[in-house]
Formats: structure tokens, sequence, C-alpha cells
């Protein structure tokens, strides 16, 4: 008995602590968003008790209930929107994009505000030079809620991506999620999370404007008439804005990240397993990023060619004929 109750107030003291980390990591980040705090004082990751661990477990446990308690709410303003010929399939699709457009936006807002401010953004050597001393160990509690938020939502989108009408990038999502979230943890737990929050501000953005499009691409094609040809106009505009981000950020910027992980960084510190293991991780991303680009260059190319509109870029796959989307261009009537 004496040991049984000793293993529960352990546990409870336990559940204390990550509640207690929880809501310090939380209100730091709230604080920073606002612009009502500081930085504050630099803190090493809590391993111990594997706090961390369960605060991220916590946090992705209600990322995953917002996700779906939220869908279900926006699916009735999408049978609205969609009108009354708008098939079950076709309102939770416009439900899921409306969704991963809100998340990505608020993780796009949420990394303009924690990360360009971190004293060691730029230039890029400051990602490295104190990776001997220990320094790149020590994080704000507002960059680790950011951090730890960031692996929980792409943690409950494995499950998400689950439960989802199957797209034909299925296995693409999955092991982006999964490179996604094991790049996050092993930087985390080795120091390597300087690197891990500028990619994260860089992949988010463009994923903003696709869903946007995916959305109007929607209405278009169920109202048709005028507000279909509006909603069509706005499709392209947001696909040409989505496009060009995604050269920038995914093509751009962050092929020069991973440059600076695997040939700068090489110059301050030697390379172990954990360093090898993370630069893997990058290149495995960047694999997908050109994978991605080379799919909507060529649903680009075709939409030149035929002087059409394009469903999708990232198609769903559907059992029921009506609800195949191909990546074929429309003639435009």
């Amino acid at each position: 008995e004496m040991t049984s109750s000793r293993t529960m107030t352990q546990d409870l003291a336990s559940l204390s602590a990550v509640m207690a980390e929880t809501s310090r990591i939380l209100c730091a980040f709230g604080g920073k968003l606002f612009g009502v705090e500081s930085e504050g004082k630099l803190r090493a990751p809590l391993f111990d008790g594997h706090t961390d661990l369960l605060v991220f477990a916590l946090l992705s446990l209600g990322l995953f209930f917002a996700n779906w308690s939220l869908r279900l709410a926006v699916e009735p303003v999408a049978r609205m929107l969609l009108g009354k010929t708008s098939t079950k399939a076709k309102v939770q699709k416009f439900a899921q994009s409306a969704l991963e457009m809100v998340f990505y936006g608020a993780f796009t807002v949420f990394g303009i505000l924690v990360v360009p401010g971190q004293e060691w953004f730029w230039p890029s050597e400051r990602w490295w030079s104190d990776y001997n001393s220990g320094k790149t160990m020590l994080i704000s509690d507002a960059l680790k809620a950011y951090y730890l938020l960031y692996a929980a939502r792409y943690s409950q989108g494995i499950v998400s991506v689950l439960i989802e009408h199957k797209r034909k990038d299925f296995w693409e999502m999955q092991v982006h999620h999964v490179v996604t979230v094991a790049l996050i943890t092993v930087s985390y737990i080795y120091g390597w999370n300087r690197v891990g929050a500028v990619v994260m501000v860089l992949l988010d953005p463009a994923d903003v404007p696709l869903h946007a499009a995916k959305m109007c691409k929607y209405i278009a094609d169920a109202r048709g008439g005028r507000v279909g040809k509006a909603c069509q106009t706005a499709a392209d505009v947001f696909f040409v804005i989505f496009m060009l981000l995604f050269a920038v950020m995914r093509l751009g910027l962050y092929p020069y990240v991973v440059w600076s992980a695997h040939i700068e960084a090489a110059a301050y510190f030697h390379f172990g397993r954990d360093a090898n293991v993370c630069v893997v991780l990058l290149y495995l991303l960047l694999g997908l990023q050109v994978y991605w680009f080379a799919l909507i260059l060529k649903v680009a190319i075709r939409v030149v060619r035929s002087d059409g509109v394009v469903e999708d870029v990232r198609s769903d796959d559907e059992e029921e004929e009506e609800e195949v989307e191909k990546l074929e261009p429309k003639k435009n009537k």
C-alpha cells in the first residue's frame, strides 16, 4: 500500500509539473505575441521526468481536438457557401482546407512574431557559433512553446491525414509530417533548435494561399455564374501567389538553410551522429519540396497551354466517381 501510495504521489507530482510547464510556456508565448512580455530567462529543455515529452503529448491532444471540433463548426458555413447541391465529401474537403489555411496562417504569424526577434536569428553563423559552449541548448519560454506547438501540430496531422479524404500525395504528406516531427525532435534534443525554428518560419507561408485557392475553387465549381467566375479568378490569383511563395521560401531560402547546416556548421564543431541525422532530415524535406514544385510546374504548364484553369494542386482521391479530382485543366467557356 505504501508503494502504491508513493507511486500515486509521484504521478500527481509529475502531472502537476507538466501542467505548470505547459501553462508557463503558453503564457510566455501569449505575452510575446501581444508584446506584453519580454523573452525572459533562457532555459535548457526539461528531460527529467519526461516533462517536455508529456507537454508535447498534451499539446498534440489539444490541437487534435481543436482541429476536429472547429471542422464541425465550419461545415455548416461550408454547406451554405457551396449551395444545396454540394455533396458531403465536398463540404468536408472545404472545411478541411479552411482549417488548414487557419493553422498555416496562424503559425506563419506566430513564427514571424517569435523567431526573427531572437538575437541569433541572423547572420546564419550565429546558428552554430555557440554550439560547443552549449548555449544553443538554451531556449526562451516563448520559443519553446512555438517549437512544441509546431511539433504537436504535425503530430496530430499524422493522425488526421488517416481520417481525412485520401489525397493523391497521401504518402508524400505522411513522409513530410513524420520527417518534420523527427527533425523537430532531434533538433530540440541536440541543440539544433535555432536552425529548426528558421525552417519552421520558411515552410508555412506558402500553404496559406494554396488552401485559399482550394476553397475558392470549390465554391466556383459548386456555384457557377458570376459568383463562380469571381471565385475562379480569386483561385487563380491565390494559386499564382502560392507558386511565388513556394519558389522563394522553399526553393530559394530553404536550400540556403540546408547548405548552412551541412557546410557552414562544420566550421564550428565536429559532426556526430546527431548532426548527421539532422542534415539527412533537412535534405529529405528539401527533396519533398522539389518533388512538389515539379507537380506545381506541370499544373502551371497545362494551364498555360490550354488557356484554362486547374482543379487542384494536391487533389483528393475519392472512391465515388463524381468526387475524383484530376490534375487536368478545364477549358474556359
